[in-house]
């Protein structure tokens, strides 16, 4: 099923994809391991503070093996593991609690009636996911360096992906793509600096963790911000599509 995006209008996301499309998607993946967890365990145990308790998260980090969040990466800095402590869990969790898909009740966090009918339909989850985390950074969620730009478009930027990332493309020419540098006047490192901070947090570490464009190398991710090179994947087109006005009627592309 092609379904209308939250994010835009002219967004088309497929919700038909199966477990094998959605294969080097964390979000998909990890996302429904979490969907069951709390269906099958009769919801997740949380802190007073409404966060997952310590001993899912440990388990989570350990099973997950999110790119750049393995669990010995995150023992390196933290002797316990606690949800802020795992970014991707954290971030997942707040955005199922939004699209509604999981509920805080009695110290638990339990699947909701959406929860319980989306657990095996990976493709509606992966897409379900992708509006919930580009909504939620178009109110400013998740921002390290919360950097405003006017002009900023993710519909232009995601179409920016679709027609020039086929191949390997430094991270310094895709903000040019998607932003004026030119036009940017105050900054706090530099103008292709700056809009690369703010392209990780708005489209790069999206795509990345919805499994729609891929980083370089190991090796890359230690390279400058500005130097690292990132192309699209397969599923980008699999998932996304365009719909436009041609000869005076639709077309999705």
């Amino acid at each position: 099923m092609i379904r209308q995006s939250r994010v835009a209008p002219f967004i088309m996301l497929n919700e038909s994809l199966s477990l094998f499309d959605l294969s080097g998607s964390p979000m998909a993946i990890n996302g429904m391991k979490v969907l069951t967890r709390a269906s099958e365990d009769g919801g997740i145990m949380l802190t007073k503070s409404g966060a997952f308790y310590r001993k899912f998260v440990t388990w989570a980090a350990e099973d997950f093996r999110w790119p750049d969040y393995e669990a010995e990466r995150l023992y390196v800095v933290n002797k316990v593991l606690n949800e802020p402590d795992f970014m991707p869990l954290a971030i997942m969790h707040e955005l199922m609690i939004g699209a509604r898909l999981l509920r805080h009740y009695k110290g638990k966090a339990l699947p909701t009636k959406a929860g319980k009918a989306m657990i095996d339909d990976h493709g509606a989850l992966e897409a379900e996911l992708f509006d919930a985390l580009f909504l939620a950074l178009d109110h400013g969620a998740y921002e390290r360096f919360p950097i405003e730009y006017d002009d900023a478009d993710i519909g232009h930027f995601l179409r920016v992906v679709q027609n020039r990332l086929d191949d390997w493309v430094p991270m310094a020419e895709l903000a040019g793509w998607c932003l004026p540098l030119d036009l940017i006047t105050s900054y706090r490192f530099s103008p292709a600096s700056d809009a690369c901070y703010y392209l990780l947090s708005r489209l790069i570490r999206p795509l990345l963790w919805l499994g729609m464009i891929e980083q370089q190398s190991e090796d890359d991710r230690r390279a400058r911000i500005e130097d690292r090179r990132y192309r699209k994947t397969a599923l980008f087109g699999r998932l996304l599509s365009f719909k436009t006005i041609r000869d005076g009627g639709w077309t999705i592309h």
